[in-house]
């Protein structure tokens, strides 16, 4: 009896029996509330006596099909890429660039009587961009440009680069490790990796016999020499071969180096007061993927999803406005929309990585073209919290893309109540073209079984009487 005495009597131990008291009598209060009937949940929880529910599904009926994307404007990307490669799932696609030069001196010469010696275009690969097979040789073909490109004017993925004379040809796999040799003077200084193309003499016999008024601002240089074009060849890639890689003419460092009277040299530079831009084709070749084109509004099981103006997904969800029909004095709010979309088993290498977001689109009223949706906001306000709502990131632990459009669901269930208008048009997924640009593709599991879907539309709401 002492012992027990003195142990509650001990401060500490007096503390925890007074506070284990209290939390029973928490416990048994917290039940006693928990009493109370279903039908009353909300009550009391509103100034004028309103009931509210909340409730989630995922029992929506979704469709998917593959459409042809739009050619895309590729005059003000953050990185340019290039190069040719053969998906054995899609087919061949290439990626070219025009772009300008640049002095970084005005009044240059030549001097009276020059001889070349020889003209290098060195080329930054911008590494952290690339997709495909880089160990496979590659085919380039070098022209001049024989258009003036606008500043302000808009330049799409589809434009026909006016071609002038060929001035050099390249062959060989993309190294994106290895430094390579460049004659600065009369030494040669290791650049970073990158591509080395010889070009024709007659390239520095041009800028050497210019008229000294072309090196009198930069403006009449540009007028002079218009750009380059540098052009992958479709030929010679067998399938799984090839590769696309992002090209640095934004940095000053990648330029064309014209050496000549054995020790002298000019360098003109591609930098960011250059103009340029990319040019896309492709060659799709496979049957499933070409017969959702041809046959489009039906539900397939796989799907696709292809960057550079190739092909995106369409999602239907046709009975979304289900949620407020034979509704009666009530307000519903979407606490949250979401589609959740998972790549096919199988078809994901280290060639032909998944790319590491995707983008919700809705379908222009007029044009059908991509128009973000208003959870976009979410994406690009970093107050808000990039990525954190708007989604679209891979998720490896899951294996699965969720993007959000809260906003916009409920702003169709609005207009809907509101004015009749029906807008649900569906949505697109795409790979974002730029920031970063990606060259790459995903092939997506649309799979809906009664006890498995790959393709799921997840809806979390709540109706408020009012």
């Amino acid at each position: 009896m002492i012992r027990c005495w003195r142990l509650v009597t001990n401060p500490i131990l007096r503390f925890k029996s007074k506070g284990l008291v209290f939390y029973i009598i928490l416990l048994l209060l917290f039940v006693a509330s928990c009493k109370n009937s279903e039908s009353d949940l909300g009550l009391n929880l509103r100034a004028d006596k309103g009931e509210f529910y909340s409730a989630e599904t995922d029992t929506f009926t979704v469709n998917a099909f593959t459409v042809k994307e739009d050619s895309l404007k590729t005059d003000s990307l953050s990185t340019n890429i290039l190069g040719a490669m053969y998906d054995p799932e899609f087919g061949i696609s290439t990626a070219s660039v025009a772009s300008e030069l640049t002095i970084t001196q005005a009044d240059l010469s030549f001097g009276a009587t020059p001889k070349i010696d020889s003209v290098m275009l060195y080329i930054r690969w911008d590494k952290d961009y690339n997709y495909g097979n880089t160990n496979s040789t590659q085919f380039l073909n070098i022209y001049y440009l024989n258009e003036t490109i606008e500043d302000g004017k808009k330049y799409f993925s589809n434009h026909k680069a006016p071609l002038g004379a060929e001035i050099g040809t390249w062959s060989g796999a993309i190294n994106l490790k290895d430094s390579v040799n460049l004659r600065i003077g009369t030494k040669n200084i290791k650049k970073a990796p990158g591509l080395l193309i010889k070009l024709s003499n007659k390239v520095g016999q041009d800028l050497a016999n210019a008229n000294p008024s072309v090196y009198s601002t930069v403006a009449s240089f540009k007028a002079f020499l218009k750009g380059i074009v540098l052009i992958p060849q479709k030929g010679g890639i067998s399938s799984g071969q090839g590769a696309i890689v992002g090209v640095d003419f934004f940095s000053g460092n990648s330029q064309l180096v014209v050496n000549y009277n054995d020790t002298m040299q000019h360098a003109f530079v591609f930098n960011n007061i250059c103009e340029n831009y990319n040019i896309y084709d492709r060659k799709q070749i496979n049957s499933n993927l070409l017969n959702q084109f041809a046959n489009p509004g039906k539900h397939y099981n796989t799907t696709y999803v292809q960057s550079m103006g190739g092909c995106k997904t369409k999602i239907e969800i046709p009975h979304l406005l289900n949620l407020v029909k034979n509704t009666t004095n009530e307000r519903v709010v979407i606490n949250e929309a979401a589609l959740v979309l998972t790549p096919k088993n199988g078809t994901v290498s280290s060639n032909y990585s998944l790319p590491s977001r995707l983008f919700l689109f809705q379908p222009d009223k007029t044009t059908n073209e991509n128009s973000p949706i208003l959870d976009f906001i979410d994406f690009i306000d970093p107050t808000i919290g990039a990525y954190s709502l708007y989604g679209g990131t891979y998720n490896s632990l899951t294996g699965e893309y969720t993007i959000r459009f809260t906003r916009h669901l409920q702003y169709l269930l609005d207009q809907y109540l509101l004015s009749g208008e029906n807008l649900n048009k569906g949505f697109y997924v795409a790979i974002p073209s730029d920031k970063p640009i990606t060259p790459k593709r995903l092939i997506l599991d649309n799979t809906r079984l009664p006890n498995y879907k790959a393709l799921k539309f997840r809806v979390t709401y709540s109706k408020i009487k009012t």
